[in-house]
Protein backbone atom coordinates (compact mmCIF):
# COMPACT_ATOMS: atom_id res chain seq x y z
CA UNK A 1 0.00 0.00 0.00
CA UNK A 2 2.75 2.46 0.88
CA UNK A 3 4.52 1.66 -2.41
CA UNK A 4 1.30 2.34 -4.32
CA UNK A 5 0.93 5.72 -2.59
CA UNK A 6 4.55 6.76 -2.93
CA UNK A 7 4.54 5.96 -6.66
CA UNK A 8 1.97 8.73 -6.91
CA UNK A 9 3.81 11.11 -4.57
CA UNK A 10 1.11 10.70 -1.92
CA UNK A 11 1.95 10.38 1.77
CA UNK A 12 0.37 7.64 3.82
CA UNK A 13 -0.51 8.16 7.48
CA UNK A 14 -1.63 5.29 9.69
CA UNK A 15 -3.84 5.57 12.76
CA UNK A 16 -2.34 3.88 15.81
CA UNK A 17 -5.00 5.67 17.74
CA UNK A 18 -6.00 3.33 20.57
CA UNK A 19 -5.07 3.63 24.21
CA UNK A 20 -2.66 0.79 25.04
CA UNK A 21 -2.83 -1.28 28.22
CA UNK A 22 0.34 -2.27 30.08
CA UNK A 23 0.20 -5.91 28.99
CA UNK A 24 -0.04 -4.79 25.35
CA UNK A 25 3.11 -2.67 25.28
CA UNK A 26 5.27 -5.48 23.94
CA UNK A 27 2.86 -6.11 21.06
CA UNK A 28 2.65 -2.36 20.46
CA UNK A 29 6.45 -2.20 20.17
CA UNK A 30 6.53 -5.01 17.58
CA UNK A 31 3.67 -3.43 15.63
CA UNK A 32 5.33 0.00 15.59
CA UNK A 33 8.52 -1.59 14.26
CA UNK A 34 6.62 -3.16 11.35
CA UNK A 35 4.82 0.13 10.66
CA UNK A 36 8.14 1.97 10.47
CA UNK A 37 9.74 -0.63 8.20
CA UNK A 38 6.72 -0.59 5.88
CA UNK A 39 7.50 3.02 4.98
CA UNK A 40 4.52 4.69 6.67
CA UNK A 41 5.12 8.45 6.57
CA UNK A 42 3.53 9.20 9.95
CA UNK A 43 1.42 7.60 12.65
CA UNK A 44 -1.54 9.33 14.31
CA UNK A 45 -1.71 8.54 18.03
CA UNK A 46 -3.80 9.33 21.09
CA UNK A 47 -1.76 7.54 23.77
CA UNK A 48 1.25 9.56 24.95
CA UNK A 49 3.05 6.34 25.89
CA UNK A 50 2.77 5.22 22.25
CA UNK A 51 4.12 8.61 21.13
CA UNK A 52 7.12 8.23 23.43
CA UNK A 53 7.67 4.59 22.45
CA UNK A 54 7.55 5.37 18.73
CA UNK A 55 10.01 8.23 19.15
CA UNK A 56 12.52 5.98 20.91
CA UNK A 57 11.96 3.03 18.58
CA UNK A 58 12.05 4.82 15.19
CA UNK A 59 13.23 8.43 15.57
CA UNK A 60 12.66 9.24 11.87
CA UNK A 61 9.03 8.11 11.93
CA UNK A 62 6.80 11.18 12.23
CA UNK A 63 4.21 11.15 15.01
CA UNK A 64 1.01 13.20 14.80
CA UNK A 65 -1.23 13.91 17.77
CA UNK A 66 -4.80 12.74 17.21
CA UNK A 67 -7.84 14.90 17.86
CA UNK A 68 -8.49 12.38 20.66
CA UNK A 69 -5.59 13.95 22.56
CA UNK A 70 -8.06 16.81 23.10
CA UNK A 71 -5.53 19.55 22.40
CA UNK A 72 -7.39 22.80 22.94
CA UNK A 73 -4.67 25.34 23.77
CA UNK A 74 -1.19 26.55 22.89
CA UNK A 75 0.05 24.90 26.09
CA UNK A 76 -1.26 21.57 24.83
CA UNK A 77 0.59 22.02 21.55
CA UNK A 78 3.77 22.87 23.48
CA UNK A 79 3.50 19.65 25.49
CA UNK A 80 2.94 17.70 22.27
CA UNK A 81 6.18 19.22 20.97
CA UNK A 82 7.95 18.03 24.12
CA UNK A 83 6.70 14.52 23.37
CA UNK A 84 8.36 14.65 19.95
CA UNK A 85 5.25 15.17 17.82
CA UNK A 86 5.53 17.05 14.52
CA UNK A 87 1.83 17.78 14.00
CA UNK A 88 -1.33 17.88 16.10
CA UNK A 89 -4.97 17.59 15.07
CA UNK A 90 -6.77 20.19 17.15
CA UNK A 91 -9.97 19.40 19.02
CA UNK A 92 -13.09 19.78 16.87
CA UNK A 93 -14.74 22.05 19.41
CA UNK A 94 -12.50 25.08 18.80
CA UNK A 95 -13.65 28.26 17.10
CA UNK A 96 -11.73 30.01 14.35
CA UNK A 97 -10.66 32.60 16.94
CA UNK A 98 -9.33 29.83 19.20
CA UNK A 99 -7.46 28.26 16.29
CA UNK A 100 -5.97 31.62 15.32
CA UNK A 101 -4.62 32.19 18.84
CA UNK A 102 -3.01 28.75 18.87
CA UNK A 103 -1.61 29.08 15.34
CA UNK A 104 0.16 32.34 16.21
CA UNK A 105 2.47 30.61 18.70
CA UNK A 106 2.42 26.95 17.62
CA UNK A 107 5.84 25.31 17.09
CA UNK A 108 4.14 22.42 15.27
CA UNK A 109 2.07 21.90 12.16
CA UNK A 110 -1.66 22.14 12.87
CA UNK A 111 -4.39 20.02 11.34
CA UNK A 112 -8.08 20.90 11.57
CA UNK A 113 -11.26 18.88 11.04
CA UNK A 114 -13.42 20.48 8.36
CA UNK A 115 -16.07 17.93 7.43
CA UNK A 116 -17.96 14.98 8.86
CA UNK A 117 -19.29 13.48 12.07
CA UNK A 118 -18.96 15.21 15.43
CA UNK A 119 -18.85 13.56 18.85
CA UNK A 120 -21.26 14.72 21.52
CA UNK A 121 -18.28 14.85 23.89
CA UNK A 122 -14.86 16.29 23.33
CA UNK A 123 -13.03 13.77 21.15
CA UNK A 124 -11.16 11.34 23.37
CA UNK A 125 -13.23 12.27 26.41
CA UNK A 126 -16.37 10.17 25.85
CA UNK A 127 -16.76 7.26 28.29
CA UNK A 128 -20.46 6.50 27.83
CA UNK A 129 -19.90 3.51 25.56
CA UNK A 130 -17.40 2.04 28.01
CA UNK A 131 -19.61 2.74 31.04
CA UNK A 132 -22.77 1.26 29.54
CA UNK A 133 -21.50 -1.53 27.33
CA UNK A 134 -17.83 -2.14 28.08
CA UNK A 135 -16.88 -0.82 24.62
CA UNK A 136 -14.38 2.01 24.93
CA UNK A 137 -14.44 4.79 22.35
CA UNK A 138 -10.76 5.26 23.17
CA UNK A 139 -10.11 1.67 22.11
CA UNK A 140 -11.81 1.99 18.73
CA UNK A 141 -15.05 0.36 19.90
CA UNK A 142 -17.51 3.25 20.23
CA UNK A 143 -21.05 1.85 20.34
CA UNK A 144 -22.49 5.20 19.20
CA UNK A 145 -24.62 5.74 22.30
CA UNK A 146 -25.11 9.33 21.18
CA UNK A 147 -27.13 8.12 18.18
CA UNK A 148 -29.84 6.48 20.32
CA UNK A 149 -33.23 8.02 21.23
CA UNK A 150 -33.66 9.33 24.78
CA UNK A 151 -36.42 10.52 27.08
CA UNK A 152 -36.09 13.63 29.21
CA UNK A 153 -37.17 13.97 32.85
CA UNK A 154 -37.83 17.53 34.06
CA UNK A 155 -38.40 17.93 37.81
CA UNK A 156 -39.34 14.27 38.05
CA UNK A 157 -41.84 14.34 35.21
CA UNK A 158 -41.45 12.92 31.70
CA UNK A 159 -41.33 15.73 29.15
CA UNK A 160 -43.03 15.35 25.77
CA UNK A 161 -40.23 15.93 23.26
CA UNK A 162 -42.34 15.70 20.14
CA UNK A 163 -40.12 14.78 17.18
CA UNK A 164 -36.92 15.63 19.07
CA UNK A 165 -35.86 12.36 20.69
CA UNK A 166 -32.19 12.21 19.67
CA UNK A 167 -30.90 14.55 22.35
CA UNK A 168 -27.22 13.61 22.05
CA UNK A 169 -26.82 13.23 18.27
CA UNK A 170 -24.84 16.12 16.72
CA UNK A 171 -25.03 17.16 13.09
CA UNK A 172 -22.10 16.94 10.68
CA UNK A 173 -19.36 19.53 10.40
CA UNK A 174 -19.22 21.56 7.17
CA UNK A 175 -16.44 24.13 6.89
CA UNK A 176 -15.99 24.59 3.14
CA UNK A 177 -16.62 28.33 3.41
CA UNK A 178 -14.06 28.64 6.22
CA UNK A 179 -11.24 27.15 4.09
CA UNK A 180 -9.85 30.55 2.95
CA UNK A 181 -9.50 31.65 6.58
CA UNK A 182 -7.88 28.35 7.61
CA UNK A 183 -5.39 28.71 4.77
CA UNK A 184 -4.66 32.29 5.86
CA UNK A 185 -3.97 31.04 9.40
CA UNK A 186 -1.33 28.65 8.08
CA UNK A 187 -3.14 25.38 8.85
CA UNK A 188 -1.05 22.54 7.40
CA UNK A 189 -3.78 20.01 6.66
CA UNK A 190 -7.55 19.63 6.54
CA UNK A 191 -9.13 16.44 7.89
CA UNK A 192 -12.32 14.97 6.45
CA UNK A 193 -14.04 12.33 8.59
CA UNK A 194 -14.68 9.22 6.52
CA UNK A 195 -15.49 6.31 8.83
CA UNK A 196 -17.71 3.77 7.00
CA UNK A 197 -18.38 6.30 4.24
CA UNK A 198 -18.95 5.42 0.57
CA UNK A 199 -16.61 6.10 -2.33
CA UNK A 200 -19.16 8.68 -3.57
CA UNK A 201 -18.75 10.60 -0.32
CA UNK A 202 -14.95 10.42 -0.57
CA UNK A 203 -14.98 11.65 -4.17
CA UNK A 204 -17.33 14.60 -3.70
CA UNK A 205 -15.98 15.89 -0.40
CA UNK A 206 -12.30 15.68 -1.28
CA UNK A 207 -12.95 17.31 -4.68
CA UNK A 208 -14.86 20.19 -3.05
CA UNK A 209 -12.20 20.90 -0.42
CA UNK A 210 -9.34 20.45 -2.92
CA UNK A 211 -10.92 23.09 -5.12
CA UNK A 212 -11.44 25.44 -2.15
CA UNK A 213 -7.81 25.06 -1.03
CA UNK A 214 -6.47 25.67 -4.54
CA UNK A 215 -8.61 28.79 -4.90
CA UNK A 216 -7.43 30.09 -1.53
CA UNK A 217 -3.77 29.66 -2.45
CA UNK A 218 -4.40 31.28 -5.84
CA UNK A 219 -5.91 34.28 -4.06
CA UNK A 220 -9.27 34.03 -5.79
CA UNK A 221 -12.67 34.10 -4.12
CA UNK A 222 -14.30 30.84 -3.10
CA UNK A 223 -16.54 29.72 -5.96
CA UNK A 224 -18.67 27.07 -4.27
CA UNK A 225 -22.04 26.78 -5.98
CA UNK A 226 -25.44 25.89 -4.58
CA UNK A 227 -25.27 22.65 -6.57
CA UNK A 228 -21.91 21.69 -5.04
CA UNK A 229 -23.18 22.41 -1.55
CA UNK A 230 -26.33 20.42 -2.24
CA UNK A 231 -24.24 17.51 -3.51
CA UNK A 232 -22.27 17.34 -0.26
CA UNK A 233 -25.48 17.38 1.75
CA UNK A 234 -27.06 14.78 -0.53
CA UNK A 235 -24.21 12.26 -0.47
CA UNK A 236 -24.08 12.15 3.36
CA UNK A 237 -25.35 14.48 6.04
CA UNK A 238 -26.95 14.49 9.46
CA UNK A 239 -27.39 18.22 8.97
CA UNK A 240 -24.40 20.24 7.81
CA UNK A 241 -23.14 23.32 9.66
CA UNK A 242 -19.97 25.19 10.64
CA UNK A 243 -20.97 24.63 14.29
CA UNK A 244 -18.07 25.18 16.73
CA UNK A 245 -15.91 26.98 14.15
CA UNK A 246 -18.32 29.91 14.29
CA UNK A 247 -18.73 29.73 18.08
CA UNK A 248 -20.48 27.53 20.61
CA UNK A 249 -24.22 27.01 20.16
CA UNK A 250 -25.28 23.59 21.44
CA UNK A 251 -28.86 23.87 20.24
CA UNK A 252 -27.55 24.46 16.73
CA UNK A 253 -25.18 21.46 16.88
CA UNK A 254 -27.88 19.01 18.04
CA UNK A 255 -31.17 19.30 16.19
CA UNK A 256 -32.48 16.15 17.92
CA UNK A 257 -34.71 14.96 15.10
CA UNK A 258 -32.68 12.10 13.59
CA UNK A 259 -29.38 10.27 14.22
CA UNK A 260 -28.49 9.25 10.67
CA UNK A 261 -28.10 10.37 7.10
CA UNK A 262 -31.31 11.26 5.33
CA UNK A 263 -30.13 13.40 2.45
CA UNK A 264 -31.65 16.79 1.65
CA UNK A 265 -34.89 18.19 3.00
CA UNK A 266 -37.14 17.99 -0.06
CA UNK A 267 -40.55 19.14 1.10
CA UNK A 268 -43.60 18.62 3.30
CA UNK A 269 -46.69 16.44 2.85
CA UNK A 270 -49.88 18.42 2.16
CA UNK A 271 -52.35 15.64 1.38
CA UNK A 272 -52.30 11.84 1.38
CA UNK A 273 -54.37 9.97 -1.24
CA UNK A 274 -54.82 6.18 -1.53
CA UNK A 275 -52.02 5.81 -4.10
CA UNK A 276 -50.14 9.13 -4.17
CA UNK A 277 -49.27 12.23 -2.15
CA UNK A 278 -49.47 15.98 -2.66
CA UNK A 279 -46.52 17.89 -1.31
CA UNK A 280 -44.98 21.33 -1.02
CA UNK A 281 -41.59 20.89 -2.70
CA UNK A 282 -38.36 22.59 -1.63
CA UNK A 283 -36.19 20.93 -4.30
CA UNK A 284 -36.41 20.21 -8.00
CA UNK A 285 -37.69 16.64 -7.59
CA UNK A 286 -37.84 14.28 -10.56
CA UNK A 287 -38.69 10.72 -11.46
CA UNK A 288 -36.05 8.30 -10.18
CA UNK A 289 -35.25 10.26 -7.01
CA UNK A 290 -35.30 8.26 -3.81
CA UNK A 291 -37.26 9.81 -0.94
CA UNK A 292 -38.14 8.94 2.65
CA UNK A 293 -41.10 10.23 4.69
CA UNK A 294 -40.09 11.59 8.10
CA UNK A 295 -42.81 10.84 10.64
CA UNK A 296 -40.76 11.68 13.73
CA UNK A 297 -43.48 14.00 15.01
CA UNK A 298 -45.97 11.17 15.61
CA UNK A 299 -44.25 7.80 15.24
CA UNK A 300 -41.83 5.93 17.50
CA UNK A 301 -38.19 6.34 16.41
CA UNK A 302 -37.75 2.56 16.32
CA UNK A 303 -40.44 2.13 13.63
CA UNK A 304 -39.53 1.70 9.98
CA UNK A 305 -40.02 4.78 7.83
CA UNK A 306 -41.80 4.72 4.49
CA UNK A 307 -39.83 5.54 1.38
CA UNK A 308 -39.08 4.60 -2.22
CA UNK A 309 -38.38 5.80 -5.75
CA UNK A 310 -40.52 8.48 -7.36
CA UNK A 311 -42.26 7.06 -10.44
CA UNK A 312 -43.91 10.25 -11.68
CA UNK A 313 -43.97 13.96 -10.77
CA UNK A 314 -46.89 16.23 -11.70
CA UNK A 315 -47.20 19.92 -11.01
CA UNK A 316 -50.37 21.08 -9.24
CA UNK A 317 -49.71 24.66 -10.31
CA UNK A 318 -51.19 26.53 -13.31
CA UNK A 319 -51.49 24.16 -16.25
CA UNK A 320 -49.34 24.75 -19.31
CA UNK A 321 -46.63 26.72 -17.52
CA UNK A 322 -43.07 25.41 -17.58
CA UNK A 323 -41.85 25.66 -13.99
CA UNK A 324 -39.16 24.00 -11.95
CA UNK A 325 -40.39 21.55 -9.35
CA UNK A 326 -39.10 23.52 -6.36
CA UNK A 327 -41.17 25.79 -4.16
CA UNK A 328 -44.24 24.35 -5.85
CA UNK A 329 -47.10 22.01 -5.03
CA UNK A 330 -46.47 18.63 -6.62
CA UNK A 331 -48.15 15.25 -6.92
CA UNK A 332 -45.82 12.29 -6.42
CA UNK A 333 -46.60 8.79 -7.65
CA UNK A 334 -44.62 5.66 -6.80
CA UNK A 335 -44.25 2.10 -8.04
CA UNK A 336 -47.02 -0.27 -7.03
CA UNK A 337 -46.51 -1.64 -3.53
CA UNK A 338 -43.51 0.57 -2.76
CA UNK A 339 -45.33 2.77 -0.24
CA UNK A 340 -47.86 2.09 2.51
CA UNK A 341 -49.79 5.37 2.28
CA UNK A 342 -51.67 4.63 5.52
CA UNK A 343 -48.42 5.31 7.38
CA UNK A 344 -48.03 8.83 5.98
CA UNK A 345 -49.70 11.93 7.39
CA UNK A 346 -50.00 15.58 6.36
CA UNK A 347 -47.14 17.73 7.69
CA UNK A 348 -44.64 14.82 7.51
CA UNK A 349 -41.30 16.05 6.22
CA UNK A 350 -39.85 14.53 3.05
CA UNK A 351 -36.13 13.91 2.49
CA UNK A 352 -34.47 13.11 -0.81
CA UNK A 353 -32.28 10.16 0.14
CA UNK A 354 -30.82 9.59 -3.33
CA UNK A 355 -30.30 11.77 -6.40
CA UNK A 356 -29.36 9.72 -9.51
CA UNK A 357 -27.93 12.81 -11.20
CA UNK A 358 -25.12 12.78 -8.62
CA UNK A 359 -24.10 9.30 -9.79
CA UNK A 360 -23.02 10.75 -13.14
CA UNK A 361 -20.82 13.30 -11.40
CA UNK A 362 -19.19 10.70 -9.18
CA UNK A 363 -18.41 8.50 -12.20
CA UNK A 364 -15.92 11.15 -13.30
CA UNK A 365 -13.81 10.08 -10.33
CA UNK A 366 -14.69 6.42 -9.83
CA UNK A 367 -14.60 5.29 -13.48
CA UNK A 368 -11.79 7.45 -14.81
CA UNK A 369 -9.93 5.77 -17.68
CA UNK A 370 -6.68 7.42 -16.59
CA UNK A 371 -5.37 8.96 -13.36
CA UNK A 372 -6.94 12.32 -12.54
CA UNK A 373 -3.66 13.50 -11.03
CA UNK A 374 -0.33 12.76 -12.72
CA UNK A 375 3.25 13.68 -11.85
CA UNK A 376 5.21 16.04 -14.14
CA UNK A 377 8.31 14.63 -15.83
CA UNK A 378 11.30 16.33 -17.36
CA UNK A 379 12.97 14.33 -20.17
CA UNK A 380 16.22 14.88 -22.03
CA UNK A 381 17.39 12.61 -24.86
CA UNK A 382 20.86 12.45 -26.39
CA UNK A 383 22.57 10.24 -28.92
CA UNK A 384 25.21 9.83 -31.57
CA UNK A 385 25.69 7.48 -34.48
CA UNK A 386 26.46 3.93 -33.37
CA UNK A 387 25.54 4.55 -29.72
CA UNK A 388 22.35 3.76 -27.75
CA UNK A 389 19.77 6.49 -27.33
CA UNK A 390 20.20 8.01 -23.87
CA UNK A 391 17.25 9.19 -21.79
CA UNK A 392 17.45 11.28 -18.61
CA UNK A 393 14.18 11.44 -16.65
CA UNK A 394 13.37 13.51 -13.58
CA UNK A 395 10.16 13.74 -11.55
CA UNK A 396 9.82 17.49 -11.19
CA UNK A 397 9.65 18.64 -7.57
CA UNK A 398 10.52 15.26 -6.02
CA UNK A 399 14.28 15.13 -6.56
CA UNK A 400 13.90 11.69 -8.16
CA UNK A 401 15.76 10.98 -11.41
CA UNK A 402 17.26 8.17 -13.46
CA UNK A 403 19.25 7.61 -16.66
CA UNK A 404 18.74 4.70 -19.06
CA UNK A 405 19.67 3.70 -22.60
CA UNK A 406 18.02 1.90 -25.47
CA UNK A 407 19.03 -1.69 -26.21
CA UNK A 408 19.86 -0.94 -29.84
CA UNK A 409 22.14 1.76 -31.24
CA UNK A 410 21.27 4.70 -33.45
CA UNK A 411 21.78 4.14 -37.20
CA UNK A 412 22.26 6.39 -40.20
CA UNK A 413 18.85 7.31 -41.58
CA UNK A 414 18.06 5.96 -45.05
CA UNK A 415 14.75 7.76 -45.45
CA UNK A 416 13.13 9.74 -42.61
CA UNK A 417 15.48 10.75 -39.77
CA UNK A 418 14.53 11.21 -36.15
CA UNK A 419 13.68 14.75 -35.19
CA UNK A 420 12.73 16.45 -31.91
CA UNK A 421 9.01 16.39 -32.66
CA UNK A 422 8.98 12.62 -33.32
CA UNK A 423 10.90 11.88 -30.14
CA UNK A 424 8.63 14.16 -28.11
CA UNK A 425 5.50 12.55 -29.55
CA UNK A 426 6.63 9.00 -28.73
CA UNK A 427 8.04 9.73 -25.27
CA UNK A 428 4.99 11.73 -24.19
CA UNK A 429 2.63 8.78 -24.73
CA UNK A 430 2.27 8.23 -20.99
CA UNK A 431 -1.49 7.69 -20.91
CA UNK A 432 -2.52 5.11 -18.33
CA UNK A 433 0.53 5.83 -16.18
CA UNK A 434 0.59 8.38 -13.38
CA UNK A 435 3.03 10.69 -15.20
CA UNK A 436 2.85 13.39 -17.86
CA UNK A 437 5.63 15.00 -19.86
CA UNK A 438 6.05 18.62 -18.80
CA UNK A 439 9.51 19.46 -20.14
CA UNK A 440 11.50 18.01 -23.06
CA UNK A 441 14.95 18.56 -24.58
CA UNK A 442 16.73 16.74 -27.40
CA UNK A 443 20.46 16.58 -28.16
CA UNK A 444 20.32 13.83 -30.76
CA UNK A 445 22.58 14.28 -33.80
CA UNK A 446 20.80 15.03 -37.07
CA UNK A 447 20.27 12.36 -39.73
CA UNK A 448 19.95 9.37 -37.35
CA UNK A 449 17.30 6.68 -37.15
CA UNK A 450 15.79 4.31 -34.57
CA UNK A 451 12.57 2.33 -34.81
CA UNK A 452 9.52 3.69 -33.02
CA UNK A 453 9.16 0.34 -31.26
CA UNK A 454 12.61 0.76 -29.70
CA UNK A 455 11.75 4.28 -28.52
CA UNK A 456 8.46 3.06 -27.07
CA UNK A 457 10.28 0.25 -25.24
CA UNK A 458 12.65 2.84 -23.75
CA UNK A 459 9.65 4.89 -22.57
CA UNK A 460 7.98 1.85 -20.98
CA UNK A 461 11.23 0.92 -19.22
CA UNK A 462 11.52 4.49 -17.90
CA UNK A 463 7.99 4.30 -16.43
CA UNK A 464 8.73 0.91 -14.84
CA UNK A 465 11.98 2.11 -13.25
CA UNK A 466 10.34 5.32 -12.03
CA UNK A 467 7.57 3.29 -10.37
CA UNK A 468 10.16 1.14 -8.64
CA UNK A 469 12.23 4.15 -7.60
CA UNK A 470 9.30 6.03 -6.08
CA UNK A 471 7.87 2.97 -4.35
CA UNK A 472 11.19 2.07 -2.74
CA UNK A 473 11.07 2.45 1.03
CA UNK A 474 13.90 4.45 2.49
CA UNK A 475 15.83 2.51 5.15
CA UNK A 476 14.87 3.38 8.71
CA UNK A 477 17.03 2.94 11.75
CA UNK A 478 15.22 0.87 14.37
CA UNK A 479 16.30 0.79 18.02
CA UNK A 480 15.45 -2.68 19.28
CA UNK A 481 14.44 -3.68 22.83
CA UNK A 482 13.44 -0.10 23.63
CA UNK A 483 10.70 -1.28 25.96
CA UNK A 484 13.03 -3.29 28.19
CA UNK A 485 15.37 -0.33 28.56
CA UNK A 486 12.49 2.04 29.15
CA UNK A 487 10.85 -0.15 31.80
CA UNK A 488 14.14 -0.65 33.64
CA UNK A 489 14.44 3.13 33.96
CA UNK A 490 10.95 3.29 35.49
CA UNK A 491 11.60 0.77 38.26
CA UNK A 492 10.82 2.13 41.72
CA UNK A 493 13.77 2.79 44.03
CA UNK A 494 14.03 0.42 46.99
CA UNK A 495 14.21 3.15 49.65
CA UNK A 496 10.57 4.25 49.24
CA UNK A 497 8.57 4.20 52.45
CA UNK A 498 6.53 1.06 52.97
CA UNK A 499 3.89 2.89 55.00
CA UNK A 500 0.54 2.89 53.17
CA UNK A 501 -0.88 6.23 52.11
CA UNK A 502 -4.34 7.37 51.12
CA UNK A 503 -5.01 10.05 48.51
CA UNK A 504 -8.67 11.10 48.40
CA UNK A 505 -10.67 12.92 45.74
CA UNK A 506 -13.84 14.83 46.62
CA UNK A 507 -16.34 16.60 44.39
CA UNK A 508 -18.36 18.74 46.82
CA UNK A 509 -18.21 20.28 50.31
CA UNK A 510 -20.22 17.46 51.87
CA UNK A 511 -17.66 14.91 50.74
CA UNK A 512 -14.84 17.20 51.89
CA UNK A 513 -16.30 17.46 55.39
CA UNK A 514 -16.59 13.69 55.56
CA UNK A 515 -12.96 13.31 54.45
CA UNK A 516 -11.66 15.87 56.95
CA UNK A 517 -13.54 14.16 59.77
CA UNK A 518 -11.39 11.07 59.16
CA UNK A 519 -8.12 12.94 59.70
CA UNK A 520 -6.40 11.90 62.95
CA UNK A 521 -2.98 12.67 64.39
CA UNK A 522 -1.47 9.60 62.71
CA UNK A 523 -3.74 9.66 59.69
CA UNK A 524 -2.84 7.72 56.56
CA UNK A 525 -4.49 10.44 54.45
CA UNK A 526 -1.70 12.26 52.67
CA UNK A 527 -3.64 14.40 50.19
CA UNK A 528 -7.13 15.52 49.23
CA UNK A 529 -7.86 16.58 45.66
CA UNK A 530 -10.74 18.97 45.02
CA UNK A 531 -12.52 18.10 41.77
CA UNK A 532 -15.30 20.69 41.97
CA UNK A 533 -17.62 21.47 39.09
CA UNK A 534 -17.44 25.20 39.90
CA UNK A 535 -14.47 27.34 40.86
CA UNK A 536 -16.56 28.99 43.58
CA UNK A 537 -15.71 27.61 47.02
CA UNK A 538 -12.25 26.27 46.13
CA UNK A 539 -10.28 28.79 48.18
CA UNK A 540 -11.91 28.10 51.59
CA UNK A 541 -11.83 24.37 50.83
CA UNK A 542 -8.06 24.50 50.21
CA UNK A 543 -7.56 26.45 53.43
CA UNK A 544 -9.60 23.88 55.41
CA UNK A 545 -7.46 21.02 54.05
CA UNK A 546 -4.18 22.79 54.79
CA UNK A 547 -5.35 23.62 58.30
CA UNK A 548 -5.47 19.87 58.95
CA UNK A 549 -1.87 19.51 57.75
CA UNK A 550 -2.92 17.63 54.63
CA UNK A 551 -1.56 18.21 51.12
CA UNK A 552 -4.25 20.11 49.14
CA UNK A 553 -4.57 19.54 45.43
CA UNK A 554 -6.99 20.96 42.87
CA UNK A 555 -8.15 19.25 39.69
CA UNK A 556 -8.45 21.93 37.07
CA UNK A 557 -11.13 21.90 34.35
CA UNK A 558 -10.63 19.05 31.90
CA UNK A 559 -10.63 21.53 29.02
CA UNK A 560 -8.90 24.90 28.88
CA UNK A 561 -9.31 26.93 25.70
CA UNK A 562 -7.42 30.02 24.57
CA UNK A 563 -8.64 33.16 26.40
CA UNK A 564 -9.32 31.10 29.55
CA UNK A 565 -5.95 31.89 31.14
CA UNK A 566 -7.74 33.58 34.06
CA UNK A 567 -8.84 30.15 35.30
CA UNK A 568 -5.23 28.98 35.23
CA UNK A 569 -4.01 32.04 37.12
CA UNK A 570 -6.77 31.68 39.73
CA UNK A 571 -5.85 28.05 40.41
CA UNK A 572 -2.17 28.90 40.74
CA UNK A 573 -3.00 31.56 43.36
CA UNK A 574 -4.64 28.91 45.56
CA UNK A 575 -1.12 27.99 46.71
CA UNK A 576 -1.67 24.23 46.54
CA UNK A 577 1.27 21.95 47.26
CA UNK A 578 0.78 20.36 43.83
CA UNK A 579 -0.97 22.80 41.48
CA UNK A 580 -2.56 20.47 38.96
CA UNK A 581 -3.56 23.47 36.87
CA UNK A 582 -0.07 23.43 35.36
CA UNK A 583 -0.78 20.02 33.90
CA UNK A 584 -4.37 20.48 32.84
CA UNK A 585 -3.36 23.48 30.74
CA UNK A 586 -1.34 21.05 28.67
CA UNK A 587 -3.50 18.42 27.04
CA UNK A 588 -6.22 16.91 29.19
CA UNK A 589 -6.96 15.09 32.41
CA UNK A 590 -5.53 11.83 31.08
CA UNK A 591 -2.06 13.43 31.13
CA UNK A 592 -2.52 15.09 34.49
CA UNK A 593 -0.76 12.61 36.78
CA UNK A 594 2.03 11.82 34.33
CA UNK A 595 2.88 15.45 33.76
CA UNK A 596 2.77 16.55 37.38
CA UNK A 597 4.55 13.51 38.81
CA UNK A 598 7.31 13.82 36.26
Amino acid sequence: MMGYLHQRAVKGYLTFNTLVFDDELSLAEKTLEQIALAGVDAIIVQDIAVAKLAGLLAPDLEVHGSTQMTITSAEGVALAAELGLSRVVLARELSLKDIARIAQVSPLELEVFVHGALCVSYSGQCFSSEAWGGRSANRGQCAQACRLPYELMVDGELKDLGPYRYLLSPGDLYALKQVPELVRLGIASLKIEGRYKSSDYVALTTAAYRKAVDEAFAGVALSVTEGEEGGLEQVYSRGLGDYFLSGTNHQKVVSGRAPRHRGRLAGKVLKVLPDRVHIESYLDLKAGDGIVFDAANWRSPEEKEEGGRIYEVKSLEVKGLEVKNSGKQLELRFGRGDINFKRIRPADLIWRSHDPSLDKLVKVYSEAKKPLRTLPLSMKVNGRLGEPLGLEVEVIGLDKSLTLHSEKSLEQAQNQALDKDTLHKQLSKLGGSHYHLASFESEVEAGLFMTLGEINALRREAVSQLDELLAKTLPRHIHHDVLKTWQSQLEMPENLTQKPQLHLLVRNNEQLEAALSLVKDESLIRSITLDYLELYGLKPAVEAIKAKGICARVASPRILKPSEENIYHFLCKLDCDLPCALAACSINSKILSLKTLN
